[in-house]
């Protein structure tokens, strides 16, 4: 059993906006104290230059100061797309020898050498021959690296440092009860998939397609500036009755490159696990607030599809409501960052 960590606050890392919450455990649910956000510095994040590593540092210092959070400890996730998991198959071994067998599987699939990343791995399942089903995670230790730097820089304390797609599971899973699920992480520049089963991760994948690409697509066809485009999005989404269904033809095209991303995850899902996927689907992120797109997505994945609410269990200030209520799906990180205990 993983040793559990001290009270903390979260900073969810976004393309977009840098994002602070801090909750605390009250019996069976929890109390939002803290919550502040400030715009990402162009082209900062996860980059190692030195100008940048500074703006992201003052800008850290400005949000910690306009949140007036009371501690320093934080925990913090990474990116999607800059961590590696993959289900692996390991033989017949003894417990000794997994860490082992785990280590030899890590070195043969890695994109980069196992040495120079931080690694852990979760066992899934044991079937009959006592073949083990074994999910493992890696993450760059430069990457691990450069976001302790940047925080400590800021005066902060890393407690903890873990996937986003670990973060909003634990939302999803603490909000609304429930063990098995897919979700979908709607991201500015990608959109993450994960399947889960008994409160566990079993399958992930990043896929290079976001909610970015539906505001470009808009550019392009409308001639509008970016935050028109933005603005003709987020009122009309993907509603073929609204607006004579212009919208609706340009950004349906988009949507259907994740949805035949997703399709393909989950074929290869069932190859590996030998089991049909979950039948319920969450979204999350701020783009989960498009305008009928859980319809959208239900019909063509044939799946119950929610909206992800990560402040089910969290009472929440009156004066702070209509900030978090707004765009609930786009804190499922910050949350989930903040209810880790372990």
């Amino acid at each position: 059993m993983a040793a559990p960590i001290p009270p903390h606050f979260s900073i969810d890392f976004g393309n977009n906006t840098l994002k602070l919450v801090y909750i605390t455990r009250r019996g069976g649910g929890w109390d939002l104290r803290n919550i502040a956000s400030v715009q990402t510095p162009p082209g900062t994040l996860n980059s190692y230059k030195d100008e940048h590593k500074q703006q992201l540092i003052d800008s850290l210092k400005e949000l910690v100061v306009d949140s007036r959070v009371p501690i320093k400890e934080v925990a913090v996730a990474l990116p999607e797309s800059a961590v590696f998991s993959r289900m692996l198959t390991v033989p017949k071994v003894s417990d000794n020898e997994l860490t082992d067998a785990v280590y030899w599987q890590l070195k043969q699939f890695l994109p980069y050498p196992v040495e120079e990343v931080q690694s852990d791995f979760t066992e899934l399942m044991t079937d009959q021959s006592g073949q083990k089903k074994i999910l493992a995670v890696a993450a760059p230790k430069k990457l691990v690296q450069l976001y302790v730097e940047i925080l400590e820089k800021a005066g902060l304390t890393p407690v903890a440092i873990e996937s986003e797609t670990l973060s909003i599971l634990r939302a999803i899973k603490s909000n609304h009860n429930i063990a098995d699920g897919i979700m979908l992480d709607f991201g500015a520049q990608s959109t993450d998939m994960a399947v889960m089963l008994g409160g566990e991760l079993f399958f992930s994948q990043s896929i290079s397609t976001g909610s970015d690409l539906l505001t470009k697509a808009l550019v392009n066809e409308f001639q509008l500036s970016y935050a028109q485009a933005e603005e003709y999005k987020r009122a009309y989404g993907i509603n073929p009755s609204a607006a004579d269904g212009k919208i609706y033809n340009i950004l349906k095209p988009v949507i259907d490159m994740i949805v035949t991303e997703v399709l393909r995850g989950l074929e290869f899902y069932k190859g590996e696990i030998g089991r049909q996927p979950p039948t319920t689907v969450f979204i999350c992120g701020e783009a989960a607030l498009l305008p009928a797109l859980p319809e959208y997505l239900k019909s063509v994945l044939g799946y119950e599809v929610y909206i992800a609410d990560p402040w089910k269990t969290v009472s929440v200030p009156g004066g702070m409501a209509d900030v978090v209520k707004k765009s609930a799906p786009g804190f499922c990180v910050s949350v989930g960052l903040c209810m880790k205990e372990e």
